[in-house]
């Protein structure tokens, strides 16, 4: 229950600012980061928001800071004030030089071969802007601003993000010419005796990395590793037959298709914060992103 009417006499963008980073980051730590603050200063900014409030917004636990009940409400409402400045942001920068940070998180196959070639071009068009690129094998929240722009094989749920997709990805078996000449597969029912590679857990955000459970049965894996270029190298010395992407060029590397049908296809997504989209060099790096992803793909 409200005590009194909420105040915003005394407060400021900063104030808002750290609510906003408290509850994306969890913890006084996270929001102290973002801000460029010491937590100290992110303390008082959120307590002098819970004082013009009339009550608490987080509750405060071992695991960090949760946001109560009117702390979400409240968060939401500041969410859309943060969209409107960063709206009102790129209106009043048309006709400026694009320039800005973004960080884009995807995964280490895409990030490396596809969204650093992309750059190029964006970079000839706006060569103020600087793009950060995390590549993982972990799941990246974008929700919590973990990074600007997403692209993954799976579309997130939040409401807060919009998202588009932009490409079907097709995937291949490959195995090395050695392997082959040692175990010819005719064809996909011989796939059951053969010996494969694979990640070591099936990454949630890449329903792709679970393929064999459509072809086979039990399937044996001979080596396994988190990144898609080492599988790769695993299969050109020969260790067993792996699935990759059609963009990972597999034949330069020396590999041959075991079978020309390809085993699945993928949705390939791109995602950008719902308030972040307004922002030019955002803008600038989604669309060149989303256009150089959605015609690169090779079938």
């Amino acid at each position: 229950m409200v005590t009194k009417a909420f105040s915003l006499d005394q407060l400021g963008w900063d104030h808002l600012r750290a609510l906003l980073e408290a509850a994306r980051g969890g913890s006084l730590a996270a929001a102290a980061k973002k801000l460029g603050v010491d937590q100290s200063t992110v303390s008082r900014r959120l307590a002098q928001v819970e004082f013009s409030a009339g009550e608490a917004l987080f509750r405060r636990c071992r695991t960090g800071l949760v946001l109560t009940a009117l702390g979400r409400e409240v968060f939401i409402r500041v969410e859309r004030m943060e969209a409107a400045l960063h709206e009102i942001q790129g209106l009043t920068a048309q006709g400026q030089s694009v320039n800005g940070r973004v960080t884009v998180a995807s995964m280490e196959g895409v990030g490396s071969l596809l969204i650093a070639r992309a750059v190029k071009g964006l970079k000839e068009r706006h060569p103020l802007v600087q793009v950060n690129l995390v590549t993982t094998s972990s799941y990246v929240d974008v929700a919590k601003r973990e990074a600007d722009i997403f692209v993954s094989f799976f579309e997130p749920s939040s409401a807060s993000l919009i998202t588009q997709k932009i490409a079907d990805v097709p995937f291949y078996l490959y195995a090395s010419p050695a392997f082959l000449e040692r175990r010819p597969v005719p064809n996909a029912q011989a796939l059951a005796d053969e010996e494969f590679i694979g990640y070591i857990d099936d990454p949630a955000y890449l329903p792709s990395a679970r393929w064999m459970d459509g072809i086979v049965l039990n399937p044996t894996f001979g080596f396994r590793a988190t990144s898609m270029f080492s599988q790769m190298y695993a299969a050109q010395e020969g260790l067993g037959i792996v699935m990759l992407p059609s963009y990972a060029n597999a034949e330069s590397m020396g590999l041959k298709k075991v079978i020309e049908e390809r085993c699945t296809e993928v949705p390939l997504f791109i995602s950008v914060q719902h308030d972040l989209q307004y922002l030019p060099h955002i803008r600038a790096t989604f669309e060149a992103l989303a256009a150089y992803l959605g015609s690169r793909i090779p079938r």
